[in-house]
């Protein structure tokens, strides 16, 4: 499928001038970056001083396609699975930012910025609850019976004042072998292990070795309770 045909169409005009981002005629900038996947990096944006939003938020995530060490997918094959899976959230109706704007030529999205606790934080302070994982068993059922699963780990999911939000794009066809019961529920079960992870990049402390699989066995009688 061609990006050009893909629905759906960018909601707002979209380019990159060096490191501004002009959308629909507004000027942002670049504030931090907020984090890095396997082929892009996402930036918070902020409208540049003296430009007025027209209707558009005052903040932004800006994703970026680039080479990373663990890059497998070309940039426009990656840019248009994001949209389609944008159109799977849609149609699963769970709560996602909303897509403003991306370019075909410069391999990057626009999206809504929500604010909120980020979940591998709320992991790594110990301080998830049944609250929590009733949210994201929820959130899982509704997308197994719209027949797609995500990402599940706990980086891509935002705690605010009006609920959970998965805040990447992506959904695939469902299957079991990854969803939340079978695979991203280890993560969000070991704090110690991702806390290792994310000081040192090392992933065996919370994969098996040479495997996009968790570590389950210390974890399953917290499963299933």
């Amino acid at each position: 499928m061609a990006l050009a045909a893909l629905n759906p169409p960018s909601p707002h005009p979209m380019q990159l001038n060096g490191e501004h981002l002009l959308l629909a005629g507004d000027v942002y900038v670049p504030i931090t970056e907020l984090g890095r996947g396997k082929s892009a990096v996402s930036y918070l944006y902020q409208q540049a001083e003296g430009h007025s939003a027209q209707g558009l938020p005052l903040q932004l995530v800006l994703k970026r396609y680039c080479s990373t060490p663990n890059q497998t997918v070309p940039f426009a094959q990656a840019l248009e699975f994001e949209l389609c899976s944008y159109l799977r959230l849609q149609q699963a109706n769970i709560a996602h930012p909303q897509l403003l704007g991306y370019s075909t030529t410069e391999y990057c999205l626009a999206k809504e910025y929500i604010p909120g606790e980020l979940i591998t934080d709320l992991l790594l302070q110990n301080a998830l609850d049944d609250r929590h994982f009733r949210a994201i068993l929820e959130m899982a059922t509704q997308l197994q019976r719209a027949g797609w699963h995500i990402d599940y780990f706990p980086a891509n999911f935002v705690l605010t004042p009006h609920g959970l939000y998965y805040i990447d794009y992506e959904a695939h066809p469902y299957n079991a072998e990854w969803d939340f019961a079978h695979w991203g529920i280890f993560y969000w079960l070991n704090p110690e292990g991702m806390r290792q992870f994310l000081a040192t990049g090392d992933d065996r402390h919370i994969n098996k070795p040479g495997q996009p699989k968790p570590w389950d066995e210390p974890f399953l009688r917290q499963r299933e309770s």
